[in-house]
C-alpha cells in the first residue's frame, strides 16, 4: 500500500493522486510529507509543493477580494 502526497482536504471524489497515479482500494493520501512513501510523489515533491502554495495563494487572495467586496457594500 503506497501512502500519495494529498494537499487538499476534500478526498470523496479524487481518483488521482497529484503525482499522476491512479488510486485503488489500498492507496492512501496524506498532507504530511513524513507519511508519503510514494517514490513519485518524492521525487516530484518541490513541484507538487510548488503547486499546492499556488493554489493556496490564489485561494487566500479570493477570499480576501471577497471580504473586500463585502465590506464596500456594506
Amino acid at each position: 500500500m503506497k501512502t500519495h502526497f494529498a494537499p487538499f482536504t476534500d478526498l470523496e471524489d479524487i481518483e488521482q493522486a497529484p503525482c499522476g497515479t491512479w488510486l485503488g482500494e489500498s492507496s492512501e493520501l496524506s498532507g504530511d510529507w513524513a507519511n508519503v512513501d510514494c517514490r513519485l510523489c518524492q521525487k516530484r515533491k518541490k513541484k507538487l509543493t510548488k503547486s499546492s502554495a499556488a493554489e493556496e495563494r490564489a485561494i487566500i487572495e479570493q477570499m480576501g477580494d471577497m471580504a473586500a467586496f463585502m465590506r464596500a457594500q456594506g
